[in-house]
This record gives structure tokens, C-alpha cells and sequence, in this order.
């Protein structure tokens, strides 16, 4: 009968999980940790690409 405990264990630990991560980001953690995430995480990465001036239409 370990399953009992055990799932009380996880029960409990999740619940913290939830509400830990709530308070960091009401606390403004939230923006911190996002920038965190963008520069560790491989994020696809978009480039734009726009159309190039007619030549000479920057001459002065």
C-alpha cells in the first residue's frame, strides 16, 4: 500500500508547483524568466525580409 502515500506526495508537490509559480510571477519573475527561456531555449528565429530601394533613390 505505497501508492497511497506516493500519490499524496505528488498531490501536494504539484499544488506547490502551481501556486510557487503564480506568486514568482505576480512578483514579476514572470518577464525574467521568459527572458531566461528565449535565450536558452532554441527558439525559431523569423526573418523579415523587405524589398530594396530602387538604385539610386538614396543618392543625395
Amino acid at each position: 500500500m505505497r501508492r497511497k502515500p506516493l500519490a499524496a506526495v505528488l498531490a501536494l508537490l504539484s499544488a506547490a508547483l502551481v501556486l510557487g509559480g503564480n506568486a514568482l510571477l505576480d512578483a514579476g519573475w514572470g518577464s525574467a524568466l521568459r527572458s531566461i527561456a528565449d535565450r536558452v531555449l532554441p527558439n525559431p528565429e523569423i526573418t523579415m525580409w523587405a524589398p530594396s530601394a530602387a538604385r539610386g533613390a538614396l543618392d543625395r
